[in-house]
């Protein structure tokens, strides 16, 4: 594995956890940097939001914990560059926010209410509107006493035939992008089909002459597909997504996979779900108990899938109130 830098952070592998809305807890990401993730991003918080409302109503999305997390990055969505600009200096300015490492800009969620707004994967229409973005966003980073690299996640088009737009890269790296990762699917493929090496290539091969990192992100499942998509793709690092739900432990097998050293096997059925309740333990701490299990609901059946029993139990688990009921349900598998 080749050492990546982003800015002047170092990272201590190229292996990331991509922020996904509802995955993203911050219980969650201090899971994967035990398991080797070099950071976690967390889930898309509004930058308009920000602005106007100041932190506290997107706070429990952006919560940061570095003694626990190493490496933090706060993700934000908008269409706005005056809000971004706003949004970052408001977060600098935050006690327990100011110390983010790395503010990371969504250019690729395909979600209509996200996108309707022309925010998202509906910035790759407007490469002059993203890039004032960057700028906006380097600009509130100006001056500081270290430097917090301004990173942009996107995908390979926003149309059903777009299949990699290099000049929309090269727009992001020429408004001083710090890392580019790009997701292998356009916006109408939302998480369906095959992701694309090829497109993502593209995209990579637009901004090579810039002495930034390109990672890529898509369909990355276990070692081998990490490798696969480094080597069609000549990527510098790698985002893993929906195959880290309720499976922490990819980032500790790929590494490895990646080093060459021997992967640890996939943990039995008893870890899986003590790994469950850990994390579940740890979201109480932040919410109400009811929120964060009505919340942690969607996530329980990745932890459990494929135990024998689980599916016996799911309906039960996604229906579950407390902690206690919970912790009852899972000790029936």
């Amino acid at each position: 594995m080749k050492s990546v830098r982003i800015g002047e952070i170092v990272l201590k592998n190229p292996v990331v956890l991509s922020p996904m809305a509802g995955i993203s807890s911050l219980p969650f990401r201090i899971i994967c940097n035990e398991m080797g993730a070099a950071y976690s991003p967390t889930e898309l918080v509004s930058a308009r939001s920000i602005r106007y409302n100041g932190v506290d109503k997107s706070f429990r999305y952006m919560r940061i914990s570095p003694e626990e997390e190493g490496i933090t990055a706060i993700q934000l969505f908008g269409s706005e560059p005056e809000d971004f600009e706003a949004a970052v200096d408001t977060i600098l300015n935050t006690q327990v926010l100011k110390d983010v490492s790395i503010i990371d800009i969504n250019m690729g969620c395909p979600v209509p209410k996200v996108v309707k707004t022309g925010s998202g994967s509906a910035l790759m229409e407007d490469p002059a509107r993203a890039a004032d973005i960057v700028r906006a966003c380097k600009k509130a980073v100006e001056g500081l006493p270290r430097k917090i690299p301004v990173t942009v996640k996107t995908r390979t088009g926003f149309n059903a035939g777009d299949n990699g737009k290099p000049d929309f890269a090269k727009a992001l790296a020429d408004a001083g992008c710090d890392m580019i990762c790009v997701h292998g699917r356009n916006r109408p493929q939302m998480y369906h089909g095959e992701s694309s090496s090829e497109a993502i290539a593209l995209m990579r091969e637009a901004v090579r002459g810039y002495d930034i990192p390109f990672f890529a992100n898509g369909d990355i499942t276990d070692a081998d597909s990490a490798a696969r998509i480094i080597e069609q793709t000549g990527c510098d690092g790698i985002m893993i997504g929906r195959a880290a739900r309720g499976n922490p432990w990819i980032f500790e097998q790929v590494t490895a996979g990646l080093a060459g050293t021997d992967i640890p096997k996939y943990p039995d059925s008893l870890a899986r779900k003590q790994m469950l309740i850990r994390e579940l333990e740890g979201r109480i701490k932040y919410l109400p108990e009811d929120v964060a299990v009505r919340e942690f609901r969607s996530v329980m059946p990745y932890y459990i899938k494929g135990i024998p029993g689980a599916a016996a139990i799911k309906v039960r688990l996604v229906s579950a109130v407390s902690f206690d009921e919970v912790k009852e349900i899972i000790d029936l598998v």
